[in-house]
């Protein structure tokens, strides 16, 4: 390669490889700005998660660099909501850090079919606290056909010493989100001035909060998702 060769290709690459890291680099200061901002409103509403931001931004940055070039800011807000209700650790200290108090993260597609909704009602009541007891719990898969992932599978508890029973729809390994409704209806009959409010994390996790009106419009306000009443 002849000298005129070589400085071309010294400038191609110096004028084109800087413009490439900056862009990676805004990128990286884009998604810790919005991480920053929005860990302050996830605040403002009572949800105080500052002390992860370290550990959420690198969860979100370990990423694939495609991926998460294509990811809207709302998907990493489902990341972070997913991850605080989870559970992130960071590993310099291996603190954990958890909201399971105040938000509930399940993926609708659940291994373990025929316990799907006792592993729900107990992620649920972690967030309604003392509001809502549940007991004897139990589920009846007589009438779901594994083979064709059809039927009827039958959910029974006591919420507050009450008897209810939910008739879930059987489609292979998915959560029945009619679940959702009558869980609701079974919290909206005790008048706590709380339900449950629903949002997508843009993936398949279901993300549930369990709060008054006022705060999920406060919520849209500050973070521009809807929430919506389960």
């Amino acid at each position: 390669m002849n000298d005129g060769v070589n400085h071309l290709v010294r400038q191609l690459l110096f004028s084109v490889f800087p413009e490439e890291t900056a862009s990676e680099e805004e990128k990286c200061m884009d998604v810790k700005g919005f991480i920053h901002d929005s860990l302050e409103k996830l605040k403002a509403l009572g949800i105080d998660a500052v002390i992860a931001e370290n550990a959420l931004v690198k969860s979100v940055l370990s990423m694939p660099a495609d991926m998460l070039e294509d990811m809207e800011e709302k998907e990493i807000l489902g990341l972070l909501l997913d991850n605080l209700a989870i559970g992130i650790r960071e590993k310099e200290t291996d603190e954990l850090f958890c909201m399971s108090g105040q938000i509930y993260s399940f993926d609708m597609e659940v291994f373990g079919i025929e316990e799907m909704y006792t592993s729900f009602i107990e992620g649920l009541s972690k967030i309604v606290k003392d509001d809502f007891i549940f007991t004897d719990i139990e589920e009846d898969a007589s009438r779901v056909d594994f083979e064709s992932g059809t039927g009827i599978q039958t959910i029974r508890f006591q919420c507050n010493e009450k008897v209810c029973r939910y008739d879930a729809n059987v489609e292979y390994d998915w959560f029945d989100t009619g679940m959702l409704t009558y869980m609701n209806q079974v919290i909206k009959e005790c008048n706590t001035g709380k339900c449950l409010y629903v949002t997508s994390d843009g993936w398949q996790n279901c993300i549930l909060f369990y709060q008054t009106e006022e705060w999920a419009q406060h919520f849209q306000e500050l973070l521009g998702i809807t929430l919506q009443m389960a």
